[in-house]
């Protein structure tokens, strides 16, 4: 009977701690997955960073020939806009957590991961770099067509 019991205790044992095992890997590839479509996002819209610049150019040069103060004021305001958009996406790429590689994990650093600390910052990551676009392509559009204005 007492084989039995410590034998029952040990498949306790190992099945919670392979769930556990299994839960870390499941977190591990969520993370991963979260950092693989915010990466996605941004290389959809880093090519357009060109054209913010381009954008903010032409529009300084058209600046200079406005004498309307309600014209220079939506220049004003489009070039804000542009400057926010190119400035999102320096800070989002500079405060990126990268998803260290399954087997540099270190052991200690397991908790990190279980507790799903790693996932819930990939997912304000996507969220972020979300916004990022979202500004990127609003401030893009509003300059082209005040240029078209203009």
């Amino acid at each position: 009977m007492r084989t039995f019991f410590t034998t029952t205790i040990a498949f306790v044992i190992f099945f919670i701690s392979c769930d556990q095992q299994k839960s870390k890997e499941n977190i591990y590839l969520e993370s991963e997955n979260v950092f693989d479509e915010a990466i996605e996002i941004h290389d959809e819209v880093m090519p357009l960073m060109g054209n913010i610049m381009k954008l903010q150019s032409t529009l300084k040069e058209k600046k200079e020939n406005i004498s309307d103060e309600e014209t220079l004021l939506k220049i004003n305001e489009s070039l804000q806009s542009l400057e926010d958009a190119h400035s999102s996406m320096m800070d989002w790429m500079r405060n990126i957590t990268q998803i260290p590689e399954q087997s540099d994990v270190d052991p200690e650093a397991s908790d990190f991961i279980s507790s799903g600390e790693m996932l819930k910052i990939q997912e304000q990551s996507l969220k972020e770099v979300k916004n990022v676009k979202t500004a990127i392509l609003t401030s893009i559009d509003q300059a082209e067509s005040l240029i078209k204005e203009l």
